[in-house]
């Protein structure tokens, strides 16, 4: 099984229990798998990667505010055989900085978004942070303009 369906695989494994309980009711994403399952893109590593010794969300939307053409990016990596919730620096659909993995699956987020969020919840992470805030999100869907273009779908 390639890496790509291993951790889509697991994504979906995560959000089963979930979307039992929110197809009826016109919930937009089940559960933040769901939401990066729904709206997240592949990116990879490449040799220019720098790889962070651990998954560190401010340390990755830093990395993005002083990297030219940087994107901040949450998501899921596929790490050690499962999956992790993680944030990298990509640049188009290349990893710039981020966690050593061997997939990772993520949503690139507008900054003014991630401030907004960051503010009011009191959190680096901006959508993996498992704030109650959060759910209006997963019922109603990300704002326009929260998402950015990059990666491959």
């Amino acid at each position: 099984m390639r890496v790509h369906d291993q951790l889509t695989a697991a994504l979906r494994e995560l959000e089963a229990p979930f979307r039992t309980l929110v197809d009826d009711s016109g919930w937009a994403h089940a559960s933040m798998e769901g939401l990066v399952l729904d709206l997240g893109r592949w990116f990879e590593a490449d040799p220019r990667t720098r790889f962070a010794p651990q998954i560190a969300f401010s340390v990755a939307a830093s990395e993005a505010g002083r990297t030219t053409g940087g994107l901040y990016v949450e998501g899921y990596a596929w790490i050690d055989g499962r999956a992790q919730a993680a944030a990298w620096c990509a640049v188009g659909d290349r990893v710039g900085y981020g966690p050593r993995a061997e997939a990772y699956l993520g949503v690139p987020l507008a900054p003014q978004f991630c401030r907004r969020v960051q503010q009011r919840n009191g959190t680096a992470a901006v959508l993996l942070s498992k704030h109650p805030k959060l759910l209006p999100l997963l019922q109603n869907g990300l704002p326009r303009g929260a998402v950015l273009p990059g990666g491959e779908v």
